[in-house]
C-alpha cells in the first residue's frame, strides 16, 4: 500500500511540476492522456485542463496499436476518448498512438477509425525508423490525410538523413545546444517545432521498471537534464498547444508545440 501511495503522489507531483514550469513562461501544451491514467488520477487531469492545457487522447491503455485488429482498436479508441471526455466535459480533438505504434502496412484503417470518432488531428507520425517504431519515408511536415491533420514529431533533416532530437529519450540524450539548434533549423525549414515528454522524465527519482540493456538506458538516461533543458527552451521560444496553433484548418509557423504524454 505504501508503494501505491508513493506512485500516486509522484504522478500528481510531476503533473503539478509540468503546470508550474509552463506557467512560469506563459506556455500551454497538449497533454495526451491515457484512459487508465485519467481513471487513476482524475484530479491531475482536471488541474491540467484548468491550467489551460489541451487534453487529448493517448488511448485507453499503453497497448501497441499495431498488435490490434480494427475492431479491437475501435473499442480501445472509444474507451480512451470516453474516459477523458467524461472528466473534461469535452471529447478530445486529438490523438497520439502509444509508442507511435501505427503504420500504413499494419494499421491501414487507423486514420479512417479516428475520423469516425470525430478526431480532428493525429500526432502519431514519427518520421525516423527506430527499433520499436517510426518510418523513414513519412512526411516531416504537417499533412492532411482522410480529413485529419497529421502532425509529425520534430526531426533534424540533413538531406536524406533524419535525426530525432526533441522527444523523450532523444531530448534527454541530446545536449542543450543541439536541441536549440535543431529547433531553429526546423523552424527555418518550415517544419513543426515539437517537444514531447512524459511526466516521469521530470522526476529522476521515480520508480524504475525491471528493464535491462538499451531499453533501460533509453528510459532512464540523463533524467536530471530534463528540467534544466526545458526551462531554457521555454524561455527561448513561444510554446502553445496543438489546438491553439493549428486550429482545425491551418498551420502557423510563428508558434511552436509542447506536449506531454500521460
Amino acid at each position: 500500500m505504501t508503494e501505491v501511495r508513493a506512485r500516486r503522489y509522484a504522478m500528481d507531483a510531476n503533473t503539478d511540476t509540468w503546470i508550474h514550469l509552463l506557467n512560469e513562461n506563459g506556455a500551454t501544451s497538449t497533454c495526451f492522456i491515457l484512459g487508465e491514467f485519467a481513471q487513476r488520477y482524475p484530479n491531475a487531469v482536471r488541474r491540467l485542463a484548468q491550467a489551460g492545457h489541451e487534453i487529448a487522447s493517448h488511448g485507453a491503455t499503453h497497448d501497441l496499436i499495431y498488435r490490434m485488429n480494427r475492431d479491437q482498436f475501435r473499442e480501445f479508441l472509444k474507451r480512451g476518448l470516453g474516459t477523458v471526455g467524461d472528466l473534461t466535459g469535452r471529447v478530445p480533438y486529438g490523438f497520439r498512438a502509444p509508442s507511435w505504434s501505427v503504420d500504413p502496412i499494419r494499421t491501414p484503417w487507423f486514420v479512417e477509425e479516428l475520423a469516425l470518432q470525430n478526431i480532428r488531428y493525429d500526432s502519431s507520425v514519427f518520421p525516423v525508423r527506430t527499433p520499436l517504431f517510426g518510418h523513414r519515408s513519412a512526411p516531416t511536415a504537417p499533412f492532411w490525410e482522410g480529413g485529419l491533420l497529421r502532425i509529425p514529431v520534430s526531426v533534424l533533416c540533413f538531406g536524406s538523413l533524419r535525426l530525432p532530437f526533441a522527444s523523450g529519450a532523444f531530448f534527454r540524450l541530446c545536449p542543450r545546444w543541439l536541441i536549440e539548434g535543431g529547433l531553429i533549423r526546423a523552424f527555418r525549414q518550415g517544419l513543426p517545432l515539437m517537444i514531447v515528454l512524459h511526466p516521469r522524465e521530470l522526476d529522476p527519482s521515480h520508480p524504475r521498471l525491471p528493464l535491462a540493456g538499451w531499453e533501460k538506458a533509453m528510459h532512464y538516461a540523463r533524467l536530471g537534464t530534463t528540467i534544466p533543458k526545458l526551462r531554457t527552451l521555454l524561455s527561448r521560444f513561444r510554446w502553445r498547444s496543438i489546438n491553439e496553433i493549428h486550429g482545425l484548418k491551418h498551420f502557423k509557423k510563428e508558434n511552436h508545440e509542447i506536449q506531454m504524454a500521460l
